[in-house]
């Protein structure tokens, strides 16, 4: 009995050091084929609606940089990086994937809602309804509309109303849609570029409205672009660009019409004004020429000057006035025995009988001619002094 317990004892922790032993072989055996172990990332796994969104962005970033160079052949002016209606759909689709967009500043206002319609689990067909959003108060503005029937080609219509800031007021003010076609292939490069209707402002006054706004890569000229540029809304020249693949670059601009000469003012001559005779110098010219046409006869004999004093009473009868008698006609007296006071008498102091008017010999209106006899032309005729009659006698007097 003593000696199986001594077996035992010696025979249990044997059979424990050997198994550690094998454990720690087994573990060194283990730790030396095992392989390590690597972290591979993980493979995103992308929808293909997701896919198709992605392809839009990128090749509305193709499409903007086609836009840029034509509008810099255009205007000379190149405008910045994704500011245009192109620029301004990438970011809302971007926004619909959840990705950051940079350059907050490049739009004042840069908030969107997508509305997305996918048809089929491959992404193809799909609808997208772009708006833009700046104010909760205010109903959102519809930007654009994206149609894709099949992978490869779709189209976007741009309305000018909702995207006054990158197109200008006059294009908002006709709002009329602009169509484009974009055709790709499968590694998302851009093959052409076809839009009809395409307006934007070239500044301030003046806007250009193309027809033909074509891109194609592989063509013999790259951008084709031809239409018309407004001012005030009213077409007044033409415009043709041509891009070629090699070469240089051509842009013509014919004027619509002939520039109107603006009209100078002429001076309105001023009526004449014909002096008109008064009345007084009518009456002399007319006067003149009827002593012209009848020229003033000379008097043949003695002229009588009348008397131009008032009548006055004399004994024996009116001298001098209107009622005198006449230089023929004895004058009769009241009193042939009268005294001669207030009588016209002669020399010797004897009564004057009958007394004669002054006699003037020629025309006294002419002063050429003398009124004496014996007078020479030239000389000035001697006063004629009248000799006024006093009535010193009578009792009837002044």
């Amino acid at each position: 009995m003593n000696i199986c317990k001594i077996l035992l004892i010696l025979v249990i922790p044997i059979s424990l050091f050997t198994s550690c032993v094998r454990k720690k072989d087994s573990a060194g055996d283990s730790a030396a084929t095992a392989p390590a172990v690597v972290n591979m990332p993980k493979k995103l796994v992308v929808s293909p609606q997701d896919k198709a969104m992605n392809s839009f962005a990128h090749l509305m970033e193709q499409a903007d940089s086609v836009h840029r160079e034509a509008w810099w052949v255009l205007t000379g002016e190149r405008p910045p990086l994704l500011k245009s209606a192109f620029g301004k759909v990438q970011r809302a689709i971007l926004s619909q994937s959840n990705a950051k967009l940079g350059n907050k500043s490049l739009f004042s206002c840069d908030r969107y809602e997508v509305k997305r319609d996918v048809l089929s689990q491959t992404g193809y067909p799909q609808k997208i309804d772009m708006f833009e959003k700046c104010s909760s108060k205010a109903p959102a503005k519809h930007m654009a509309f994206l149609n894709a029937q099949k992978e490869g080609e779709f189209e976007v219509t741009f309305y000018p109303e909702g995207l006054q800031e990158v197109l200008g007021m006059s294009a908002a003010i006709l709002n009329k849609p602009i169509v484009c076609k974009i055709r790709t292939n499968s590694s998302e490069q851009l093959l052409g570029l076809n839009c009809k209707d395409w307006a934007q402002e070239k500044n301030k006054i003046q806007m250009i409205r193309l027809d033909v706004y074509d891109y194609q890569k592989e063509g013999k000229d790259m951008i084709r672009l031809r239409g018309k540029v407004y001012e005030n809304l009213t077409d007044i020249r033409k415009i043709e660009a041509d891009v070629p693949m090699t070469g240089k670059i051509t842009v013509t601009e014919t004027e619509l019409y002939a520039p109107t000469p603006s009209p100078t003012p002429k001076a309105t001559p001023l009526p004449s004004v014909t002096p008109q005779p008064s009345a007084v110098a009518d009456g002399q010219q007319s006067g003149e020429g009827q002593q012209q046409q009848t020229p003033a006869a000379s008097p043949a004999g003695p002229v009588v000057v009348p008397m131009d004093q008032p009548t006055v009473l004399l004994p024996g009868g009116v001298i001098g006035g209107e009622g005198a008698p006449s230089s023929d006609a004895p004058v009769e007296t009241a009193n042939p025995e009268a005294t001669n006071h207030g009588w016209p008498t002669d020399e010797n102091g004897n009564i004057i009988e009958n007394p004669q008017p002054l006699e003037v010999e020629g025309d006294p209106s002419q002063p050429g001619q003398s009124g004496q006899p014996g007078a020479q032309p030239g000389q000035q005729q001697a006063p004629v002094q009248q000799e006024i009659l006093h009535d010193q006698g009578a009792s009837s007097g002044r």
